[in-house]
């Protein structure tokens, strides 16, 4: 009852979040099933619909070399968040707990992990504090991704015929850009990132080419944009309380797309 009633209230607290943005969604409802034979434990599943007039379609069909990139931060907060966020998003999250909980969580709740091939291998506590994250390693983990939705209503309501690409870096993280437009590459000089990421580095031993595909390295979202439209973009994200900067261009490439990122990691190259 506890758990149900926990999730009834979030649902409601983000609709009301997203309505105040005049970013509203109309919520219509669902069920609660039982499946024990499937799952064994929890798994919220919400399906979402809209409708776009197909002229106002932003497919990446128009990105085009020149163009900017902006990149719209994933950690700190923003003003319709009430707390600091990790950054961490919606991605990356089994690696993150493999090498970050403690073997004890898998020992005490089986059902959080693959029977076969899952298992922790971390040194933390849920509640261990952190100072570098300055937070428990919990709730840097549990921090929800951001919403980008209002800020990319606003964009195109103001700015949307100079707004050719949006990228919402979850799946592929900042290699996920490569999946539109034809014949470009993307240049990226990547800002700093949070804290979350060298933690998850340190304690897997990934190496940090892997770590920008699998995680948002602190650019959550990217809008392409004309470069005389630049500025006046950037001001409309700040607006939201944000860090944005331009992090990169597109330049014309002959043999599909490609990226190349900077970092204070190295310099990778992907297609």
């Amino acid at each position: 009852v506890d758990m149900l009633r926990a999730l009834s209230e979030g649902f409601g607290a983000c609709l009301k979040i997203l309505e105040d943005e005049n970013a509203p969604v109309l919520f219509a409802g669902g069920e609660t099933a039982d499946l024990p034979d499937l799952l064994r434990t929890l798994d919220v599943c919400v399906t979402m619909f809209g409708r776009v007039p197909l002229n106002k379609v932003i497919t990446g069909d128009e990105i085009k070399p020149g163009d900017k990139i902006i990149g719209v931060r994933s950690g700190g907060k923003i003003r319709y968040e009430t707390g600091i966020n990790s950054g961490i998003m919606s991605n990356g999250h089994t690696l993150a707990r493999s090498c970050l909980m403690k073997t004890e969580y898998v020992a005490k709740y089986p059902e959080i992990s693959h029977p076969a091939r899952g298992r922790y291998t971390g040194r933390y506590s849920y509640d261990d504090y952190v100072d570098e994250l300055g937070s428990t390693v919990g709730e840097a983990l549990l921090c929800p991704t951001r919403l980008f939705s209002p800020i990319a209503l606003k964009m195109l309501e103001k700015h949307g015929s100079t707004v050719h690409g949006m990228v919402h870096n979850t799946g592929g993280g900042n290699t996920k850009c490569l999946r539109l437009g034809k014949g470009i590459r993307y240049v990226k000089e990547m800002p700093p990132h949070d804290p979350i990421f060298d933690l998850i580095q340190r304690e897997s031993g990934v190496e940090w080419r892997e770590m920008y595909q699998d995680f948002n390295m602190g650019v959550g979202f990217e809008f392409i944009v004309d470069p005389e439209a630049a500025e006046d973009i950037l001001s409309v994200v700040e607006g939201y309380g944000v860090d944005a900067q331009v992090i990169g261009r597109c330049e014309a490439s002959e043999s599909g797309n490609k990226l190349e990122l900077k970092s204070g990691k190295g310099r990778f190259e992907y297609i």
